[in-house]
This record gives structure tokens, sequence and C-alpha cells, in this order.
């Protein structure tokens, strides 16, 4: 399956079912109803995603990144990823 470049994450049927064998339940155990409930589950990841994010451009000390701040040079923050507050 081919989504291009742009597609993050995609989770098929398939996947559903190739977890559901790693994690030692029966195929025959998931039914429509359980992949709606991942569906369902899943539909609106903006959270996760949110989070993600958030967790990935964190200044590694912990700090609002300020002009005080180890990463501040030239003016703005050079941790990779993080744009300042201020």
């Amino acid at each position: 399956m081919n989504y291009g470049g742009g597609v993050i994450f995609a989770l098929t049927e398939d996947d559903v079912l190739a977890c559901a064998n790693q994690m030692g339940i029966p195929k025959e155990r998931i039914t429509a109803d359980v992949i709606e409930l991942v569906k369902m589950r899943l539909g609106n990841c903006r959270e996760v995603v949110k989070d993600t994010l958030w967790e990935a451009t964190k200044c590694p000390l912990g700090l609002v990144c300020y002009p005080s701040c180890a990463w501040w040079q030239n003016d703005k923050c050079s941790f990779p990823g993080w744009k300042s507050r201020r």
C-alpha cells in the first residue's frame, strides 16, 4: 500500500490482526465490533500527536527558552526543532 509522502500514520485491519496475533489473540476474536472499537479509540488521535510534538520539541533542560538559556544563540533557541515562546 503506497499512501505517498504526506501520510504519517496508517493502520489497516491487517495491521490490527497482526497485532492480535502477536498478542496471542485468535483471529476469530477480532470481530467487526472490535475493529470499530479500534477505529473509535484511534479516530481522534490529535491529542496523541500534540503530546508527542510537545515532548519532541521540549527543551532538554526542561526550561522555557530565554536569552539566559544555554541553548540560546543568535537571538533564538538553538535546540533542534524548538521555537522560542518569548
